[in-house]
């Protein structure tokens, strides 16, 4: 009985519901005016027709005869106090769906004028980066060899990792004071020849810097802005990237660079990889941000297990497995290498 009384309100409820939203329909409808006139008329005709006409012609009979069209007048006034009413609900209703409008209309000028500035930072970034120069050479290439002056630097001190013994003891968590003392001449040698080698375009990081100000914190508070971060990070090379994080790491004026770096998710871009882990350990001690690692998807969607097993079977059948794959236009210009020596040996 308690199921179906339940059932019962809720067919009732959704009649009601249904039955409001007609309603509420029919009114917003040009038919809406034209249903209620019809409805007060009919109301009129029968009022009308209910009160009886006085059989005797006399000013008291017609007295109490016009009187009886009083309930007749107290409708209108009732009709017309609630005619007030509808109409300052529609007109709040009007400035409700204008107000909804004025904000849409103002989150999409906002949105405009964030993506128009975030974009035009974009093109400054690439022209910056494209203006960075030290004799011939230029760009982003300017960056990889400041890049490759670091790391020769680095392993022809032997100062790129932490020595076998003290490697041994950090990660058994027994490190004695002298280890932590050596650790502190590989940061010190590591300072040095970073801050060093960069060479930090001043330029080129104040627009990066710009660049992630506006696009952390620019955007209006009803935007997400995820998707854009998405876009201006895939503007940047894992070059750049590495360039960034070295400055940040060995250069302490830029607080302002680690901040928005820590902020806006750069640290997620970097493939860890390519980074140092001596250079993540000095990070994490002297900025206090720690780079995550990433797990990196399998460039096959198949596990190593299922891997060997095919192997062995393509091999068990009397075929010669291959691991490697060598693209088809690196052969054909190997081919055409061959044909070439043979041709000049000829």
């Amino acid at each position: 009985m308690k199921g179906k009384a339940i059932t019962i309100a809720a067919r009732i409820r959704r009649f009601g519901n249904q039955s409001g939203k007609a309603i509420s329909r029919l009114i917003k409808s040009v038919w809406g005016p034209s249903v209620a006139l019809l409805a007060v008329g009919l109301f009129w005709f029968y009022t009308a027709h209910s009160i009886p006409v006085p059989t005797e012609q006399t000013v008291e009979k017609y007295g109490v005869y016009g009187d009886s069209f009083g309930r007749i007048t107290s409708l209108f006034t009732a009709l017309g106090f609630g005619g007030l009413v509808i109409t300052l609900l529609l007109q709040q209703r009007q400035i409700r769906a204008q107000e909804e409008d004025a904000k849409h209309n103002r989150q999409n000028d906002e949105k405009g004028r964030y993506e128009e500035i975030l974009f035009r930072l974009l093109d400054i970034y690439h022209h910056t980066l494209s203006e960075v120069r030290v004799g011939d050479t230029a760009g982003r290439d300017l960056l990889r060899k400041a890049l490759d002056r670091v790391n020769s630097a680095i392993v022809e001190e032997c100062v790129n990792v932490l020595p076998r013994d003290i490697k041994g003891r950090w990660d058994s968590g027994s490190l004695t004071e002298n280890d932590r003392q050596r650790i502190d001449y590989l940061h010190y040698r590591n300072f040095k020849i970073v801050g060093t080698e960069i060479h930090p375009q001043t330029r080129l990081v104040d627009t990066f810097e710009v660049l992630l100000e506006h696009m952390l914190r620019g955007a209006p508070d009803h935007l997400l802005i995820n998707s854009y971060r998405e876009l201006v990070f895939a503007q940047i090379t894992f070059i750049e990237c590495r360039y960034f994080f070295l400055v940040a790491l060995s250069h302490p004026s830029r607080a302002r660079l680690r901040e928005l770096l820590a902020k806006t998710g750069f640290f997620e871009r970097i493939s860890l990889s390519q980074l140092h882990h001596l250079h993540r350990d000095m990070y994490k001690e002297y900025w206090g941000h720690e780079l995550e690692k990433r797990e990196l998807p399998a460039s096959i969607p198949m596990s190593p297990g299922r891997v060997k097993r095919a192997l062995r079977a393509h091999k068990s059948a009397g075929g010669l497995p291959k691991t490697t794959y060598t693209p088809l236009g690196v052969r054909q210009s190997q081919g055409a290498l061959k044909n070439d020596a043979k041709d000049i040996l000829q």
